[in-house]
């Protein structure tokens, strides 16, 4: 079992808690490190990989910061008691949406002007406030000189990344740089002294001058990356291989100085991490349910043995020592022992820009799973590219491309938008579009759709929003985790050709005055993706229903099947079921040609995808957000017998209700009609739950299906035995796939194949 260091959005607030802290001898507690933990001299030696580009091998520790639901210290201002607590998400209202959206933009422009928000004349503060003169960002001296500077220079960005949980390599950051975490509305360093109690959230700062073991820190990095040597594997792209190289000793460095890391987990992470890649499953697990290699013997005394080790814990008692010591709640950096990964990335990110030469690194927070976390991006060269390499200084010999399949889905920034690099430089993270000024295509009860564009790229954006004055805790979590399993869902499946691509997401907060002064934050998700101007294939239904039609031309028809299904494989190669599988979920453009010269079809909306085995894991497969796989989801008409009978009891069903939802949509595409269309829902329920009976074709189709004559083909439209063959393949697969019996049915892998066994006039072109 791999020790735990979350980001804390939950400070020691509670009675117990306090009463525990005054009880705490603090050299007991300081004592309490691991044998696990890691030092300089040990992993220097494991830092370069026999790949040139550096790619470090894991370490085996999930070093987070603490739990998510921290509230801000006894006299915040920021979070009173929520007046209104209700058990449902309460989203808000169309009324409410356009103010809402200024806010949140306002909010977006306002980091470029931090001055409006930063007090410049704070009145008297504590003993301990935090007025300080500056020395030089860039001066490498020891003790570097004092040279007085605007306040405002450190607030404006520490400003930016308490909104944007984002620096960028050109954010440079100043002494006087502090960090009171996601969850706290910004002020001034003085207003935080004033505010907060010992309980509450500490406040990181970053100042030489009035710390000087960060002083010391700082010198030592710079002595320790002087005397680096270069590997003779580095010449041939010496920039690119130097920087990573040096960004790995700093991580460790980093790690070494906030407690190490813990080794114990590293091995039984790997053989999962290499299982779930070998199974080209979506998402690697890294908890114990996800190989057999977790239930050996050796492997259950490890996680015994370390099973009590609680780093978090440790972390927070050495904290509110400090914090005791102090009488305040803005605590120094160099002062702490042990550090999780808000501390980890921001230290990292201050001794990369104080390098000599510099080395290019971000600073970046969001999630790692589904718990919130910080880490820092370093981009390197790669031949004519640049590519963007996350350093996690809690798994500091663990670097990895952004884009490496286990990544791209486990750290999920608040933030991120394609980026586009280019031959010249590093280009840095394009700002994300703002929703307010699209054009809104689409409104449902719980989001809506916009089209933007992101540059030259048409795109379409889903929005939703939250107001947290009426929602509890566990609600809030709930609308996070809905992004997050959307987005990795469709991480984990892009460039599929039949499957929508995402382009980017962003969860984004403002902090709103109420009428009693009071703050509260409005949460808004966007969801970048794939925009397809024909919109949803019921809406060309319905368009040819209305023209007298009986179904969907033969040849289109059989091909827009046919991609759906190779869609549909691809999710089940990777064991996910979609659960909503239906026309108005199936997005074309007849008009738009791809390279080969055929129509644009694409399967979108995972909102209720789910991985099949998700009730078994603890890690990101758990796919937190989403029902599991034992609960009644998707629409009723497209629903399989097993999925309607768990809205009684707790049904586990697999990989089948996507087929049955496919024959379903078969029956669309050949009637032009929903399933069980004119039928009241306590029928439809009675035949789909207690009968499972699948929905009825026309009479015309039975007909056919049951004697092809010349009459049946003329009430058809049919004109040719190709059409025919097509229209009796298509009639034979609609009744295999809504067998009563899941294990009846055939497979997506089956079914794709049938559909390629005959050719359409679009394979011709």
């Amino acid at each position: 079992m791999a020790v735990n260091m979350t980001e804390d959005e939950s400070p020691l607030h509670d009675m117990e808690n306090k009463s525990e802290m005054k009880g705490i001898d603090e050299e007991a507690s300081l004592q309490d490190l691991p044998k696990e933990t890691s030092s300089i001299s040990e992993d220097l030696s494991c830092i370069v990989d026999d790949n040139s580009y550096g790619h470090i091998k894991d370490s085996g520790m999930m070093l987070q910061d603490h739990n998510e639901e921290e509230k801000p210290g006894l006299s915040m201002k920021s979070h009173g008691n929520c007046s209104c607590i209700s058990g449902n998400t309460d989203i808000l209202s169309r009324r409410r949406i356009r103010s809402v959206e200024n806010e949140l933009e306002d909010s977006a422009s306002s980091v470029h002007d931090a001055a409006v928000v930063v007090e410049e004349n704070p009145s008297e503060t504590s003993k301990h406030s935090w007025k300080s003169k500056r020395h030089p960002d860039m001066d490498c001296n020891p003790k570097p000189s004092k040279c007085p500077r605007p306040f405002d220079e450190c607030s404006k960005l520490s400003y930016k990344y308490s909104v944007q949980s984002f620096c960028s390599i050109d954010d440079h950051l100043p002494d006087g740089f502090y960090d009171a975490g996601r969850d706290m509305p910004f002020m001034p360093l003085e207003e935080y002294e004033r505010s907060i109690g010992l309980y509450a959230r500490e406040v990181i700062l970053l100042d030489r001058e009035q710390d000087e073991e960060l002083d010391a820190i700082a010198s030592s990095a710079q002595i320790l990356l002087s005397n680096l040597k270069m590997p003779s594997c580095f010449v041939a792209d010496e920039d690119a291989g130097q920087d990573l190289l040096r960004a790995s000793v700093l991580a460790l460095f980093v790690s070494d100085c906030f407690g190490g890391c813990d080794r114990s987990a590293s091995l039984s992470r790997t053989r999962r991490a290499i299982v779930s890649l070998r199974k080209e499953q979506p998402f690697v697990c890294t908890c114990s349910a996800g190989s057999i290699c977790d239930s050996t013997e050796a492997s259950k005394r490890i996680n015994n043995l370390y099973g009590h080790f609680d780093f978090t814990r440790l972390c927070d008692k050495s904290i509110h020592i400090i914090k005791e010591r102090r009488n305040s709640g803005i605590v120094p950096i160099g002062a702490l022992q042990f550090g999780v990964c808000r501390h980890r990335a921001v230290l990292m990110k201050y001794l990369c820009d104080r390098a000599d030469p510099p080395i290019p690194c971000e600073l970046v927070r969001g999630h790692l799973d589904y718990t919130p976390h910080a880490w820092n991006v370093v981009p390197v060269r790669k031949g004519n590219t640049w590519v963007r390499m996350i350093v996690d200084a809690c798994y500091p010999t663990n670097i990895k491309e952004e884009t490496d399949p286990e990544y791209f889905c486990r750290y999920v920034p608040l933030s991120r938008l394609q980026i586009i690099l280019d031959d010249q430089g590093y280009t840095p993270r394009s700002p994300f579009p703002s929703v307010s000024l699209c054009k809104e295509i689409e409104t449902t009860a719980s989001s809506s759709v916009y089209y933007c564009k992101i540059g030259a790229v048409d795109a379409a954006a889903k929005v939703r929003y939250l107001d947290t004055r009426c929602a509890s805790s566990d609600e809030v979590k709930n609308f996070e985790y809905k992004l997050l399993a959307e987005v990795r869902m469709l991480g984990a499946l892009r460039k599929h050709q039949s499957i929508v691509e995402i382009y980017g997401h962003q969860l984004y907060s403002k902090w709103v005055q109420a009428d009693d002064d009071k703050e509260y934050k409005i949460l808004q998700s966007t969801i970048m993706m794939e925009y397809v101007k024909g919109g949803s294939l019921k809406g060309y239904l319905t368009k040819l229903l209305k023209e007298g039609k009986k179904h969907a031309p033969i040849d289109l028809a059989f091909y827009i099947v046919r991609e759906v299904a190779c869609a549909l494989l691809e999710l089940h190669k990777k064991l996910v079921i979609h659960r909503d599988i239906k026309s108005e979920n199936v997005l074309v453009d007849l008009d738009l040609e791809r390279s080969d010269g055929t129509p644009v079809v694409k399967l979108s909306d995972f909102d209720n995808a789910i991985p099949l085995h998700s009730l078994s894991h603890t890690c990101c497969i758990a796919h937190l957000g989403t029902y599991p796989p034992n609960v009644c989801v998707g629409t009723p008409c497209w629903m399989a017998p097993e999925v309607l009978r768990a809205m009684r009891d707790k049904n586990q069903y697999g990989l089948e209700v996507d087929i049955w939802s496919f024959g379903c949509f078969l029956l669309e595409m050949l009637t032009l009609r929903i399933p069980y269309q004119g039928l009241p829902d306590s029928e439809i329920y009675d035949l789909i739950m207690r009968k499972k009976q699948r929905p009825r074709l026309t009479q015309e189709l039975e007909a056919f299906w049951t004697l092809d004559k010349p009459i049946t083909r003329l009430e058809l439209g049919i004109t040719s035995d190709a059409h025919a063959e097509k229209l009796r393949l298509l009639i034979d697969l609609f009744y295999q796939c809504t067998k009563g019996i899941a294990s009846e049915r055939p497979k997506a892998e089956a079914v794709y194949n049938l559909l390629c066994s005959l050719p359409t006039c679009y394979d011709m072109r």
